[in-house]
């Protein structure tokens, strides 16, 4: 019995390894017809999203965590929830979760095969849609056949021509900090981002906006809000306060009340916290309820991989920080810290990021770097080139070269003063994808 239950699992990952390795990999973000070929497809299958209550979150930064916090606070008070996110960081199937468990291979491959079969009846084939679109689509299948309570869902890139903003009207729209990032793809400057965000806007859905909002992106999703016919959401900001932070995390101050603790370090996730607190306002606005003891309890055992996601047992601080802004975050909490000895970093980035400015922030606090090239072959800085740059502009630090993952680790516990001298791996996602499935770690 136990040999055919690994036959089966075996058939079926190998199954899913193929379906996954024939899918397209491009996003098509700048193909307008993308979104109306997405929304086609969720009109033959009947519309799942239309069953779901979708709380739909797009912004530069501060999406995943925001995500997070507000499924840990949804589930300790009683609700599912559903979570559509991207990119992950071990396993594609990240992407797509139910009260914080992974779909199964034999689900996701049960959702394409429906997918396929709905294809050939309307004279398209397995092509049809983006290896993004695939995962956004079977995930609003999932969710509706689970029947959860809530949608986190995560806008992938901008929000225009996103495979998300397929949907029909959400329960709410939220937006995280937006700021310049990927300029390539969604806007030249910051103006022309908000605008591309603030395409996910739709009738009838109530939005919430980050409060530290730059004024000029506010003003381009208030009006987008206007115009279309949604409606914003107002609220008094609660206070929030840090009592203490440490690498595993920050004991808060709400409004005065303190006994609360976040298991995600970083001054700006108080930002994000903020953003879930606006949500959970404007839900127990519409009669759902919240106590105080479960948001206390869900707070506490946030989690997500790659964000600020502390090993205590080997002193490793991973965090996806891969644009300035998110530099910017990191920096200020290993300040916060006031660390005795200066964080060893291991560093991959992507040429397209603006990675010298990012060198600027998190040079200065570190004492040595190791240089890792990132796990995306047509974007990656080689860990040479970079290890160069550094070398050039900032001749006192020490600086080291990986040939990969797991070398840069041995390299980094074998080179740090002692186990209490922090490890910091971060530059990029795809840097964290390949140093996290070290077995050590």
């Amino acid at each position: 019995m136990a040999k055919l239950v690994e036959r089966r699992a075996a058939r079926v990952a190998a199954n899913y390894k193929r379906v996954i390795k024939r899918m397209d990999n491009q996003w098509h973000a700048l193909d307008d017809s993308r979104v109306s070929v997405v929304k086609e497809v969720l009109a033959w299958l009947g519309h799942p999203d239309q069953k779901l209550k979708i709380i739909h979150i797009a912004g530069t930064n501060g999406k995943s965590s925001t995500g997070a916090m507000l499924g840990a606070i949804l589930l300790a008070n009683g609700y599912s929830f559903g979570h559509f996110s991207s990119p992950y960081i071990l396993s594609d199937r990240e992407q797509i979760t139910v009260n914080d468990d992974m779909i199964s291979k034999s689900d996701f491959l049960r959702h394409y095969q429906t997918l396929v079969a709905c294809f050939k009846r309307h004279g398209v084939d397995a092509n049809h849609l983006t290896y993004f679109e695939y995962f956004t689509v079977i995930s609003l299948m999932h969710f509706a056949e689970n029947a959860v309570d809530f949608v986190i869902f995560e806008a992938g890139l901008g929000g225009l021509r996103d495979a998300t903003n397929a949907i029909n009207p959400p329960l709410l729209t939220v937006f995280t900090k937006i700021s310049v990032d990927h300029q390539l793809s969604i806007g030249r400057n910051l103006k022309d981002i908000a605008e591309n965000e603030a395409a996910i806007i739709k009738p009838g859905t109530l939005v919430i906006d980050y409060a530290g909002q730059d004024m000029t992106v506010h003003r381009i999703l208030k009006a987008k809000a206007e115009a279309v016919g949604a409606k914003w959401f107002v609220h008094e900001q609660d206070q929030i306060i840090i009592a203490n932070t440490t690498p595993a995390g920050m004991d808060l101050m709400i409004n005065g009340t303190s006994g609360y603790f976040l298991s995600m370090p970083g001054a700006f996730q108080v930002h994000n916290f903020g953003i879930v607190l606006q949500i959970k306002a404007a839900l127990k606005a519409m009669g759902y309820t919240f106590t105080t003891e479960q948001t206390r309890t869900g707070l506490a055992n946030v989690s997500l991989i790659g964000r600020m996601n502390y090993h205590p047992e080997k002193n490793i601080l991973f965090d996806a920080a891969h644009n300035v802004d998110g530099m910017t975050g990191l920096v200020a909490a290993l300040n916060a810290w006031h660390l005795k000895i200066k964080p060893t970093l291991i560093l991959g980035v992507l040429k397209d990021k603006d990675y010298h400015e990012m060198l600027d922030l998190i040079i200065p606090v570190v004492q040595r770097v190791i240089t890792v090239t990132p796990k995306n072959k047509s974007r990656a800085l080689s860990a040479e080139a970079l290890a160069a740059t550094i070398i050039t502009s900032y001749p006192k630090v020490e600086v080291e070269i990986a040939s990969d993952a797991s070398a840069a680790i041995s390299l980094a516990m074998r080179v740090r003063e002692s186990s209490q001298a922090l490890i910091v791996v971060t530059g990029s996602f795809y840097t964290l994808g390949a140093l996290q499935k070290d077995d050590r770690i």
